[in-house]
Order: C-alpha cells, then structure tokens, then sequence
C-alpha cells in the first residue's frame, strides 16, 4: 500500500473540513497545539495541556437496539471517548453526554443506558457535567470528554524510521461479535469486546512515560488506522502478520468459517486497542513494563520503515502489499 496517495472515504472528508478550518483563532490565553487530525484536539493553557474529543454513536450505524442492551451502550458510549485520551497518554476529567430518544427510549431504557455510562464514569474517574437531550425517531449518542495530560501528549505524526510497531490485548474480538450478531448466531460467542471495550488509560500513560513515539487507538481497525499514523509522521511499515495478537473469539470465529486468522484480525473495527510505535530501547521498556504495571499484554507486530510505503510480510517471509481494507463510513 503506498501511503502518499490522495486519500478517499472519511479521511478524505476529514482532510476537507480540516483545509477550511486551519485558521480560526482561538481567543484568550489558550494554545491549539493539535487541531483536526489526532485523536483529540490538543490545547495548551497558563497552567495545563488539556485534551479534548467527542464520538457521535447513531442507530442502526453503530449499534442495534435489538442486539444491544442500554447498560453496555451507555458504557461504550463513554468507553469509546476515553480510549481517545488513553491514545495520548492523557487522563479524563468530565464528559458531555448529548443525546436524542424516540418517545419509547425515555423510560427503563433511559436508566439502564444513564447507569451503564456511569458505571463506566466511576471506573475511569470522568464526572458526568452535562449535556443536552433531544427527541428523534432513533437513538443519536454523543459524548465529549475533556482530559488533561502531564508534559507532552503523544501525537500520531511522530513516528520513525526504525520504531518498532506494537498492539496491546489481542485483535479481532469485537469483529468476531459483530460477525456473529449479523449471523443471528451467537451461541457460545463472547459479545464483551464487542459490547464493552476497555480503554487502555493506564497503558497510554505508561507508554508516554516510557518513551513512545506515537500513538493511538484502533477504532476503525489495523488496516484502517495504521495507515493514519503513517501518513501524519510521513513514513511507512512492515507489518509481520505471524505476530498480530488475535483474540481468541476472533480465532474461534475464523477457524469455524475457514478464514485466514490474522487477516480476520486486522481488518477488524471497534477493538479500541492502542498501537504504539518506540525506538528499539524504549519499545523493550514498554514490553516490560506495561504487562507489568497494567496487566495488558503489549505485542510487537512490525517496524517502521522511511519508504511511505506499507508491507504485510508472510509466515515464510514473502512481503505483499497491504491491501487489507479496514472500517470506513464513507467506503462501506
């Protein structure tokens, strides 16, 4: 895959808003250190650097009513924001919780979700300060979290030739739900990683700590946002499909349907895992310490390379390229 290509599908839109907005001020005391294109916006103030993101979560998009329960979408609906701020090894603050109901989602269904995204709130120390209610024929989730972070946040675009490429847990486990869930076939399939992801806020400030280069959160999968990270820090990578970590649902699910697993894996969304990028030194660090302090498993999965090109390097060393295709609203 050559990454110096002109982009299509949501990165393209993104890029679109972003060229007509490079300008705006921002008044008072107040810094844009990262504006549109990390996984928050950056600012800088008197006395900290604050990190500030939203996610928009919209029926029959992103979730299903009749697949679902209101208790697990109130906690990814929190979970998703705070896995941006884990990406730059910051830590949350307060969420804005907006959201649009039909008639029928304003009772038991209202309490279920509002305890799920509080449960969330009370595990990763984010106050619920506000927001606003809407109505609507069906369910309109978003959330905005503002975090602050100690030092230098860790952007996308400071990757380099000679990192080594690394993933926390394992990937695959949320496209294995969600495969089944389509399937209407779910027995003996764990729907957690789908339903409940983990935001890796401890390991992103480890990984910041200890010397990463970049980093951020795979939302839209690794075939999708590994390409992202390249193209901000302009350079390129091989990735060793023998060490991707898959999740043992996604394995289950691709030795049942005969698919390759660690394909099935990376071109999976919505894992919410952290890619990590390090020098050498500082990557043994991490691959030391994160399983130790955090208790997630850290796996290295490839190198970063100064061609502006993406390699997917076999079992028996034979390199394609990556033409994995990842999630894309716009492509799909």
């Amino acid at each position: 895959m050559r990454l110096d290509v002109q982009l299509r599908g949501e990165s393209a839109l993104i890029e679109r808003i972003a060229q007509k907005t490079h300008d705006l001020p921002c008044a008072g005391r107040v810094a844009v250190i990262q504006g549109i294109g990390d996984d928050t916006a950056v600012l800088h103030t008197d006395c900290q650097t604050l990190l500030w993101t939203a996610d928009m979560l919209l029926e029959g998009i992103h979730f299903r009513l009749d697949w679902i329960d209101p208790h697990s979408l109130g906690w990814k609906s929190l979970a998703v924001n705070l896995s941006d701020i884990a990406a730059m090894g910051g830590e949350p603050t307060g969420a804005l919780l907006s959201i649009a109901l039909p008639r029928e989602c304003t009772g038991e269904w209202l309490d279920a979700f509002i305890e799920g995204f509080i449960e969330c709130a009370r595990a990763y120390s984010t106050a619920l300060l506000g927001g606003d209610t809407n109505r609507a024929e069906q369910v309109i989730i978003d959330v905005s979290v503002l975090g602050v972070v100690s030092g230098r946040p860790v952007l996308r675009s400071s990757a380099q030739s000679g990192d080594w490429v690394m993933v926390t847990g394992a990937l695959g486990g949320s496209r294995a739900g969600l495969e089944a869930l389509l399937a209407g076939d779910t027995a003996g399939i764990d729907l957690t990683p789908h339903f409940r992801p983990a935001p890796r806020l401890q390991v992103g400030a480890i990984a910041r700590e200890l010397g990463a280069t970049a980093m951020m959160d795979l939302s839209d999968g690794l075939a999708a946002d590994l390409p992202k990270l390249l193209r901000a820090s302009g350079v390129g990578a091989i990735v060793y499909m023998a060490q991707v970590p898959v999740h043992p649902v996604a394995l289950h699910w691709a030795q049942t349907h005969s698919l390759d697993r660690a394909l099935f894996a990376i071109a999976g969304g919505e894992d919410y895992e952290l890619l990590i990028t390090a020098p050498p030194a500082a990557a043994q660090r991490l691959l030391k310490e994160i399983p130790r302090q955090a208790g997630v498993p850290l796996s290295v999965i490839g190198e970063v390379i100064a061609a502006r090109e993406l390699w997917l390097e076999h079992p028996d060393g034979r390199r394609e390229s990556f033409a994995v295709a990842g999630w894309d609203h716009f492509t799909v």
